[in-house]
């Protein structure tokens, strides 16, 4: 540009930045100020971007002097060549498989909660009939308290084992009966204990209060 100005004081910081570079040897160069042209220009695009990637002045005259723009626009060629604009066709087809991948999530989860609601009526539908069956055992014997509403509840637990025990073996799924009511009569106790040592410690707390209160009146009647 013939109104192109270029500071002295800039002229010499270029030189002696040049004087430590390699990439300067045997080079001519000749310089104008990027402010002055259009900022749109590829030059002026390629100088900012380097200065907001942290390039410091002399790796910025290095990567001019070595690369420059040529190959800036090389990049952005082969850029484009690997990563093609999208058309608008593109971009509604990306759309809509991303909506039938949404959809396709959404019924896998659907259909995953519809299985489990099934697996869980199912088997509290045999956990129900095997306590239904051991009420009518125990209430023929003549021993049996309770009405079939109390006892299916006092036996619920043991009903949903039995209950998941036969859905798993008519499902063709793996099971060890014998194993598996060693180890939930095994929790049964453990939580029956359990159960007793909490009201024990309850009625432990009861009576130390009334202890309390009893010591309390005796001192109140002493005075």
């Amino acid at each position: 540009m013939s109104n192109a100005t270029y500071s002295r004081d800039e002229s010499l910081r270029v030189v002696a930045e040049c004087l430590g570079l390699q990439s300067a040897v045997n080079k001519a160069m000749v310089f104008t100020e990027v402010e002055l042209v259009n900022v749109n220009a590829t030059a002026v695009r390629l100088v900012k971007g380097l200065r907001e990637g942290g390039y410091t002045r002399p790796q910025e005259i290095d990567h001019m002097i070595v690369k420059g723009v040529e190959a800036y626009e090389t990049a952005i060629e082969e850029y484009k060549t690997r990563t093609p604009t999208q058309t608008p066709q593109d971009e509604w087809l990306a759309q809509k498989q991303k909506e039938l991948d949404e959809n396709a999530a959404d019924r896998r989860v659907r259909v995953k909660e519809e299985y489990e609601i099934k697996k869980t009526k199912e088997i509290e539908d045999i956990a129900r009939e095997w306590a239904k069956r051991e009420y009518f055992r125990k209430a023929t014997s003549g021993d049996m308290p309770y009405s079939e509403d109390e006892y299916i509840k006092s036996v619920w637990e043991r009903a949903l084992f039995e209950g998941d025990l036969k859905y798993r073996m008519l499902h063709g799924q793996e099971t060890d009966e014998r194993k598996e009511l060693a180890e939930f009569k095994k929790k049964q106790e453990k939580k029956k204990v359990m159960a007793l040592e909490r009201a024990q410690a309850q009625l432990n707390a009861v009576l130390d209060e009334e202890d309390k209160l009893v010591i309390a009146g005796e001192d109140d009647d002493a005075e």
